[in-house]
């Protein structure tokens, strides 16, 4: 795959990833705005107290995700700009067409990821 098919598979997923954020951030605020005559996000029960505290955490936990690989995203457009685009950060071998098409914002091979992970669980 070309690299400006990835740079495209890149932008669409920047794009859709700020739309989302737009959205959540736009319906906190409106949960959080309210109207005096509109009860709508104000819990009448005790049980919705904690519903609305897990969607709020659930809010805020999609948000820093996302943010985090809207920097991923950043991260590899610049090195399509820089022909570095597609070389594992660990071992600097090929990353494969599949994993790139799959994850396009992916810093490592699956080997290095894979090991990665195991170190992080073992700590």
């Amino acid at each position: 795959m070309p690299t400006k098919e990835y740079k495209d598979l890149l932008l669409k997923q920047k794009l859709r990833i700020l739309k989302s954020l737009g959205q959540l951030e736009e319906t906190t605020e409106n949960n959080l705005r309210g109207n005096a005559s509109d009860t709508v996000g104000v819990p009448t029960h005790i049980a919705e107290l904690g519903s609305d505290a897990v969607e709020k955490d659930l809010e805020i936990n999609l948000t820093s995700s996302e943010s985090n690989i809207l920097q991923l995203i950043e991260e590899a457009l610049k090195k399509i700009d820089l022909k570095k685009y597609g070389i594992c950060e660990n071992c600097n071998k090929s990353i494969p067409v599949k994993r790139l098409k799959a994850i396009p914002y992916t810093k490592y091979c699956i080997e290095c990821q894979n090991k990665m992970e195991k170190k992080e669980n073992f700590v």
